[in-house]
């Protein structure tokens, strides 16, 4: 941020009352009841009339999934709500559930770095000075030898399934079906008449009660009769045992632990065992309480608790029953009390109404151009809270992990680009919301998982990089595009997509915005700023001079896209920033004025960062002359087409190119 953007933003820490426009305010609850919830309705509860699977022609399950089911989270479980009449269906997982990294089969895991790919920094050194030379081509061909492995990458897991399967309803006969979401609350309800009964089912993801709870009714002529099961999506065998179903097992590709268990507590009725499941009989209700855990834990290198496999079932056991223990009402209101007290924080008004259209009708008044203004203005501010809604659901305080490319959300063992930890921008975009909505708590899992790539990274950044960290030392890490639960910070196993060192500069944006949003001074000092300096500290000693006595960062790719080169915009403002945040971090830190001097240096002496060429565009690549070409005109990558905009990192999320910086800015 400029320093009056740094200035404003430290104070922010409480609730919101920013003006953003005419007719546009963000208000803290204490100033308004009234922006979100209108008399006439709730402007932020997602509603349908009918199940997900129902209504969509040629719908696939997974198609389902994405698209129409409802999800909640406590920031480590998270399910689906598929909605379903007489077979309710919930996805279900647990952030921790992961194949990969160590294993029996890989006794010598390492984060996917090879040795002979790097050779300790010589095939570094090597291309640099490739380039030096003007040899363009052989320092690119040479790129080709910074990779490393596949092997023990593995990908997040779906956990199993949860099945509600009730008897004696006939869809046909069913009336006044509605699902809904209620954002405020992260309550999904399911509701609807059949036979003279009154069927109801509430789902949410208690954070402090750590426990998915289910609650089903049955009120008028008929009583519950249901049978829930639990099926694995690993392979785990499940069992029923009194009023418990019991999942548990081992991955096979990694040896980790995880179990289960559903408890099913009714009203007026009978549970019973049978098999694999737990029948529920003639009752008026049964509230169903789930926890889920794993053996695993961030801590380099061997990533486990070191629990047994009892010692994991009675952590499980005891969180299920202590729930239970509370009654329904209580676990409710605690949810919502802890839930609300973070999403209450901020509400948007901009003139939106409460429509009676359902929420797949509105969208597609808004597509088509039919929705009136307020209508238009609700979508928004649904959309709006929508995002605040899934971050609390996929990453609070208390989680081991923060939030991956899914989420929480996954129905998949092998899930696009493995539902991983992209640090090319996905991870980054991912938590950019967290502070200007006044949830910065929710980065916190953000911030330790940063902090954890700092041991397993000091090993990458020997290898490719030749930094070394001895006893006390800590002179450098390094990660790239991809990362997993298990300290993967090799370059991947291809160059072009995977070598991008800057990401670790990239994400530490995320990091130090926590101290300029809460003005947390001693949580910058022990959390953040060690993590600013050993980085500064690393490219410091990485940055070479170019022929004009310039650093410059080599080499250097623009994510997914040619040429190779001796610096690029990309990284250069990366670079930049890195050394402008641990600057104001070391100077509020109290560190060594030779330090701060060495980095202040290196950053008024860099290469760029930012050039204009001969078309009036920011240069992507410093070869760059006419846009998107060299001096002799030959196109240098995908250019205008591309999705990417990675050259204006110094716009944003940056400070580089600002209201100070007018030829920039222009």
């Amino acid at each position: 941020m400029s320093k009056r953007r740094k200035i404003l933003s430290a104070v922010l820490s409480g609730a919101v009352a920013v003006s953003l426009g005419q007719g546009i305010s963000v208000q803290s609850r204490a100033e308004t009841e009234t922006s979100a919830v209108r008399e006439d309705g709730n402007a932020l509860r997602l509603w349908y009339d009918e199940p997900s699977m129902q209504g969509w022609a040629g719908i696939s399950d997974n198609d389902a999934w994405q698209r129409y089911t409802l999800p909640i989270g406590n920031g480590d479980i998270g399910a689906n709500i598929y909605g379903e009449i007489t077979t309710e269906k919930l996805t279900f997982n647990e952030k921790t559930l992961w194949t990969g990294g160590p294993s029996e089969s890989r006794p010598d895991y390492m984060g996917g770095n090879l040795e002979s790919s790097g050779n300790h920094g010589e095939t570094l050194k090597q291309i640099q000075q490739l380039f030096a030379e003007g040899k363009d081509a052989e320092a690119s061909a040479l790129c080709n030898s910074l990779v490393g492995t596949s092997e023990g990458y593995g990908a997040y897991q779906a956990w199993g399934n949860i099945y509600f399967t009730y008897e004696g309803i006939d869809e046909a006969n069913v009336t006044g079906y509605v699902r809904d979401l209620d954002l405020q609350t992260a309550v999904s309800s399911v509701a609807f008449d059949e036979g003279g009964t009154h069927y109801t089912r509430e789902f949410f993801v208690s954070n402090p009660d750590d426990v998915l709870v289910a609650r089903l009714t049955a009120e008028g002529a008929e009583k519950l009769n249901v049978t829930i099961t639990f099926p694995s999506s690993q392979g785990g065998t499940t069992r029923a045992e009194g009023d418990f179903l019991l999942l548990a097992g081992e991955i096979s590709d990694n040896q980790m632990q995880y179990d289960s268990i559903l408890k099913a507590v009714p009203e007026g009725g009978t549970v019973e065992a049978a098999g694999d499941s737990l029948i529920v009989s003639d009752a008026d209700a049964v509230t169903v309480y789930v926890n889920a855990e794993t053996d695993y834990k961030n801590d380099y290198p061997e990533y486990r608790t070191g629990e047994t496999a009892e010692e994991l079932h009675s952590r499980v056991e005891k969180a299920v029953e202590a729930a239970a223990a509370k009654s329904y009402e209580s676990v409710k209101a605690d949810h919502i009390s802890d839930y609300s007290s973070l999403f209450s924080r901020v509400q948007l008004n901009i003139g939106q109404s409460v429509s009676d259209k359902t929420t797949d009708e509105l969208l597609s008044a808004y597509n088509s151009g039919t929705a009136s203004e307020a209508e238009q203005r609700q979508l928004e501010v649904m959309l709006f809270q929508y995002g605040r809604y899934l971050m609390l659901g996929s990453s609070r305080g208390n989680s081991q992990l923060p939030s991956n490319l899914q989420g929480v959300w996954n129905n998949s063992n092998s899930p696009a680009w493995s539902a991983d930890y992209h640090l090319n921008v996905n991870l980054q975009m991912n938590y950019w919301p967290a502070y200007s909505t006044n949830l910065a708590e929710c980065a916190e899992p953000l911030i330790s998982d940063v902090d954890s790539l700092r041991e397993p990274g000091r090993v990458t950044a020997s290898i490719y990089a030749g930094i070394d960290s001895a006893e006390g030392e800590e002179n450098g890490f390094m990660a790239h595009t991809q990362n997993t639960p298990f300290g993967w910070t090799c370059p991947g196993w291809s160059f072009d997509w995977g070598w991008s060192p800057a990401a670790v500069p990239w994400i530490l944006q995320n990091c130090w915005e926590y101290y300029e949003y809460t003005g947390d001074l001693e949580y910058m000092k022990e959390r953040i700023y060690p993590m600013l300096r050993e980085e500064a500290v690393m490219y410091s000693s990485m940055l070479i001079k170019d022929e004009e006595g310039k650093y410059v960062s080599s080499p250097a790719y623009s994510p997914e896209q040619g040429p190779r080169t001796a610096g690029n915009t990309y990284e250069q403002s990366l670079i930049w920033q890195l050394f402008e945040d641990a600057i104001t971090a070391g100077e509020l830190a109290g560190e060594d004025e030779a330090v701060l001097n060495d980095w202040r240096e290196k950053q008024a002496n860099l290469k760029g960062p930012i050039e204009i060429g001969e078309d009036g565009q920011i240069k992507e690549w410093y070869i760059e002359t006419k846009f998107n070409q060299d001096a002799d005109g030959n196109t240098l990558g995908e250019g205008y087409g591309h999705r990417h905009i990675s050259h204006l990192l110094g716009l944003y999320p940056g400070d580089l190119i600002t209201e100070d910086t007018p030829e920039w800015f222009e």
